[in-house]
């Protein structure tokens, strides 16, 4: 999970925009983040298909491995 601002250690998974296993574009939405203050949509660093490695719903660590795209 990438750093959403300086005084933020976790956030919510809310949404994914692509289902496990299915493939992404770099550039477009994969999935939606919420903290205390915001909620922001992630994009997809690169191309490739999506295996994600946790649930959504649950409230994360930055840094934690949300999923793997090849």
């Amino acid at each position: 999970m990438p750093k959403p601002g300086d005084a933020i250690t976790e956030a919510v998974l809310l949404q994914h925009f692509v289902e496990d296993g299915g493939t992404v574009t770099q550039g477009e939405p994969l999935y939606l983040l919420e903290t205390d203050k915001v909620e922001m949509q992630i994009d997809a660093p690169v191309s490739g298909t999506v295996t994600w490695k946790v649930e959504f719903g649950g409230t994360y660590e930055v840094g934690t491995l949300l999923a793997e795209i090849q």
